[in-house]
C-alpha cells in the first residue's frame, strides 16, 4: 500500500512543523509581535535582510547551548530557524514564490555559509531550505493533483536534503535542529515506524523543548500520514509529558490548535477541552498575547463553552480583532453567541461584520 501522503494529503508538512513557534498569521507580518520568541525571529528575519552573516552566525552559536531557552520557554534555535524562514515569507499560508526568488533566498543562504565555512548553522540552514524547497515542489494539494514531474523533482530534493544532513551528521547530532530536519525527511521520504520513533526518541532526549520535533512526529503519526486517530492523539500526549514541566498543558493546545479548525476537533475521541483550556491559560502565563487570547476565545466558542467565551471577550476588550480569527464568519458567530443570555441559546440570525451581510443558521 502506498504512503498516505502519496494518496490523499492536503496538509504540506512543512507548514506544519514551522508553524510551531510562530503563528502563521504573525509570521507574515511582524505587527504586535510581543513573545519573546516572535521578537528572536524578528531579529534574525532583520539579520537576514541586512545579510549580517557575523551576528547572525554568533546568534546562531549562543543559541545552541544547552541551557538556553527563550522566556517563553522554548529552545531559542526553533524561532532562530523560523526567522530564517520568516525572512522568505516562507511561513506565509498565501506567499507565493517564483523559482528566482526561491534561489536568490539559497543565494543568500549559501553567501553565509562561505563567509563563516564551519558555521554548523549556515549548513543546517540550507539543509532545512532543501526540505522546504520540496514542499514547494510538491504543493499541499491532493497527490492526484501532483504531475509526476512535480513529485519527481520534490523526491530529488528531498534526497538532496538528506545527503545534506547526514554530511553534517557529526556536529549535527548534538543540534535539535539537525533531528527536525531528519524527521521533516523521514516524513516526507515514508521511513518505517522503527526508523522514525528511535529518531524523534533520541530528538527528545537532546531537546524536548525544540517543539518542531514534536509537530514532525504528531504529523507522522496522523491518518491522514502513517498512523491512526488513536497513534496521533498518543503521539501529543507525550509530547506534553516531555515539555510539561516547563510548559504545562500548553504544548496540548499548541498541537490541537495546528490540526483542529471545527467544532468537530472536540467530539468523542477528540481534543479535550478541559486540557486545551489550562493549555491556554498555561500558554499565556508563559506569554500573554492578544493573538493567543484571541484563539483562546475561538477555540472556547468551538467547545460550545459560552462562559469562558464570554471571560476571554472581556479580557480581550479593544484587543478582540476578527483578523486573528480563522474567519470573518465564524467571528460573527462566536461573537452573537456570547451575547445570547442562555447557555444553550444559540444565534439563529447574524451579521458578518467585514460585508455587513446578514446570515441565518
Amino acid at each position: 500500500m502506498k504512503p498516505n501522503w502519496l494518496r490523499n494529503t492536503t496538509v504540506s508538512a512543512f507548514f506544519l512543523i514551522l508553524v510551531s513557534s510562530l503563528n502563521t498569521a504573525s509570521a507574515c507580518t511582524k505587527n504586535n509581535h510581543v513573545r519573546p520568541s516572535e521578537l528572536i525571529a524578528d531579529e534574525v528575519d532583520q539579520l537576514m535582510k541586512e545579510k549580517n552573516y557575523q551576528k547572525l552566525d554568533a546568534l546562531y552559536v549562543k543559541y545552541s547551548r544547552p541551557t538556553a531557552k527563550t522566556a517563553d520557554g522554548i529552545s531559542p534555535l526553533s524561532p532562530f530557524f523560523s526567522g530564517i524562514a520568516q525572512s522568505f515569507n516562507v511561513l506565509c499560508i498565501n506567499a507565493k514564490h517564483s523559482d528566482e526568488e526561491w534561489l536568490a533566498h539559497q543565494a543568500s543562504l549559501s553567501a553565509w555559509r562561505d563567509a563563516f565555512p564551519k558555521s554548523v548553522g549556515a549548513k543546517l540552514a540550507l539543509a532545512l531550505f532543501a526540505t522546504e524547497y520540496a514542499w514547494y515542489a510538491r504543493g499541499s494539494g491532493y497527490s492526484s493533483t501532483v504531475s509526476d514531474a512535480s513529485l519527481a523533482l520534490f523526491k530529488q530534493r528531498m534526497a538532496s536534503a538528506k545527503q545534506q544532513f547526514d554530511e553534517m551528521a557529526g556536529p549535527g547530532k548534538n543540534n535539535p535542529a539537525w533531528y527536525e530536519g531528519m524527521l521533516t525527511v523521514g516524513l516526507a521520504q515514508g521511513w518505517a515506524p522503527a526508523r522514525f520513533n528511535a529518531l524523534y526518541a533520541k530528538a527528545s532526549k537532546l531537546d524536548p523543548y525544540y517543539l518542531d520535533i514534536h509537530y514532525a512526529n504528531t504529523a507522522y503519526h496522523a491518518a491522514k500520514w502513517y498512523g491512526s486517530d488513536q497513534e496521533e492523539r498518543a503521539a501529543i500526549n507525550r509530547a506534553v509529558q516531555l515539555t510539561k514541566a516547563q510548559l504545562g498543558q500548553a504544548m496540548y493546545t499548541r498541537l490541537y490548535w495546528t490540526i483542529g479548525r471545527s467544532p468537530a476537533m472536540f467530539k468523542a475521541g477528540g481534543a479535550d477541552w478541559t486540557r486545551m483550556k489550562t493549555g491556554f491559560e498555561d500558554f499565556l502565563r508563559l506569554a500573554p498575547s492578544a493573538f493567543t487570547r484571541n484563539n483562546y476565545a475561538k477555540y472556547a466558542c468551538m467547545a460550545g463553552d459560552k462562559p469562558t467565551l464570554r471571560q476571554q471577550l472581556a479580557l480581550l476588550g479593544s484587543d478582540l480583532d476578527p483578523k486573528k480569527w480563522d474567519d470573518d464568519y465564524h467571528y460573527a458567530y462566536c461573537t452573537a453567541y456570547a451575547k445570547l443570555s442562555g447557555l444553550d441559546d444559540k444565534p439563529q440570525c447574524f451579521t458578518r461584520a467585514s460585508s455587513g451581510a446578514y446570515y441565518c443558521e
